[in-house]
């Protein structure tokens, strides 16, 4: 484990450490991470989950397509099986990639990404870990995970800081950084996500911040390759989150949404536009990744991407 002392670290420091060594956002060797950066150059990403349904190919494919130059994909089969951890072999993922000509995969859903009630959680998050290094990806996400009804918050908090330790280990090991996305008790709220940081000293937790996750607070349960979204706490103000929390922000899922459907960014109920100006006011220079739940049929979603990488391009011109 690293002790106090890298808290010393700037946050560009350590970045520029993920950089220079696993945490390259593999194809190219171009930085997908958020830091401060003099160019603040923000990099607009899409997740294969958009066309979960299809191959990866097919949906590296759609996503090149549409203009995009960075993407993610997911390790949560049957959900969104585009990468096996366990069975798919690193360098052939990455001349896949390369074959697309994407700069960058700039994260991966992690396999038994909710640490509280998975007991295989710090198995599988560190395999994907493993995975990821060796794939080139900077960041893995996983979720605090929904805790049991009968589960006082202390025992959850205690159980999600000693598997995050377990994780953070590996994650140190590959220089690859865990990074927590709104998904289970805690991490819906600000308050939340800061007592998740506060569980660990390691330079190497960070938040990947969902706009729609936020917003809408529910929680997402996925069985059997289906899904449903559940009303979990109180909505929450997904600017106001994300300003308490930004300087740990080292991935974006940008989602918008209304009610429980995926829309076009800009066309939903997610302040989209404020969030953007939240990023750029703080120097946020690392990826923003269009999330959707993948629902729509290819040719929908399509639509969808295209549509919403002219909104990112067109509102980040002018913010």
């Amino acid at each position: 484990m690293i002790n106090n002392e890298n808290r010393q670290f700037t946050r560009r420091q350590v970045l520029v450490g993920a950089i220079g060594t696993a945490g390259l956002a593999a194809i190219g060797g171009i930085s997908a991470i958020g830091a401060q950066d003099e160019k603040k150059l923000t990099k607009i990403g899409c997740g294969t989950v958009c066309f979960r349904k299809l191959t990866l190919e097919e949906a590296l494919e759609r996503i090149h397509r549409a203009g995009y130059e960075y993407l993610e994909t997911q390790a949560t089969g049957p959900w969104c099986p585009h990468v096996d951890a366990l069975k798919d072999d690193p360098q052939k993922f990455r001349q896949t990639v390369q074959k697309f000509g994407f700069k960058g995969v700039t994260g991966l859903w992690s396999s038994h990404g909710a640490i509280i009630p998975d007991a295989k959680s710090v198995e599988g998050i560190t395999q994907t870990m493993r995975w990821a290094k060796e794939a080139g990806i900077p960041v893995v996400h996983a979720g605090d995970g929904r805790k049991p009804a009968k589960m006082s918050e202390e025992d959850a908090l205690k159980i999600l800081r000693d598997r995050i330790a377990e994780i953070m280990e590996v994650a140190e090991k590959c220089q690859v950084y865990l990074g927590i996305e709104p998904h289970g008790t805690f991490s819906l709220t600000a308050d939340g996500l800061n007592k998740i940081m506060a569980l660990s000293q390691s330079k190497w937790i960070g938040i990947n911040y969902d706009t729609a996750n936020v917003h809408r607070a529910t929680y997402v349960e996925t069985i059997n390759g289906g899904y449903s979204w559940t009303p979990f706490g109180q909505r929450q103000d997904e600017v106001a989150t994300l300003k308490a929390i930004a300087n740990r922000v080292v991935h974006v899922h940008v989602k918008d949404v209304v009610g429980a459907k995926c829309v076009v960014l800009g066309e939903g109920k997610v302040n989209i536009r404020s969030c953007l100006q939240v990023l750029k006011e703080r120097g946020y220079s690392g990826v923003l990744s269009l999330e959707t739940e993948g629902e729509f049929s290819a040719d929908e979603g399509q639509k969808l991407i295209e549509a919403s990488r002219r909104y990112l391009v067109k509102t980040l011109a002018e913010i």
